[in-house]
C-alpha cells in the first residue's frame, strides 16, 4: 500500500474507541442476510488489516465502500507488529461521519475521525 493514493487523515477524535469486532463480535444476529436493493442509508461497522510504511511513518488501510486511507502513526511500529483497523459510521439514519480505531498487537494505538462528525 505504500504506492497508494490514499486520503490522508490525522484529525483528533473523541475519546471513545471503536471496539475490536474480531474479538467482541457485532452484537447483532440476523435471521436472514440483509438486502441492499434501493438502500438510501447504511450504518457500517468493519475491521480490516492495515500496513505500516516505515519510510513515511504512515498506517494505510482500505475500508469497503469508503476506500483507501492513510494516517500518521504516533509511534514507530516494529516489523513484527500486527495492525488492524476497526471502523464504523456515525449517525442514526444518515451517516454523519466515519471513525476508526487502529489496533497494534490487539491493543488500541489510535482513534481517528476519517471524515465528518461523530
Amino acid at each position: 500500500m505504500s504506492d497508494c493514493t490514499c486520503k490522508e487523515h490525522n484529525k483528533l477524535a473523541s475519546s471513545e474507541h471503536i471496539p475490536d469486532y474480531t474479538t467482541v463480535g457485532f452484537g447483532v444476529t440476523a435471521d436472514s442476510p440483509p438486502t441492499f436493493e434501493g438502500v438510501l442509508a447504511l450504518r457500517m461497522s468493519v475491521c480490516v488489516g492495515a500496513s505500516y510504511n516505515q519510510a513515511t511513518n504512515k498506517i494505510c488501510f482500505t475500508l469497503p465502500v469508503f476506500g483507501d486511507y492513510c494516517v500518521n502513526s504516533p509511534i514507530s511500529i516494529p516489523i513484527s507488529g500486527q495492525l488492524k483497523v476497526c471502523a464504523e459510521t456515525c449517525g442514526t439514519f444518515m451517516p454523519t461521519g466515519l471513525k476508526a480505531t487502529i489496533y497494534l498487537n490487539g491493543s488500541v494505538l489510535l482513534t481517528v475521525m476519517l471524515f465528518g462528525l461523530c
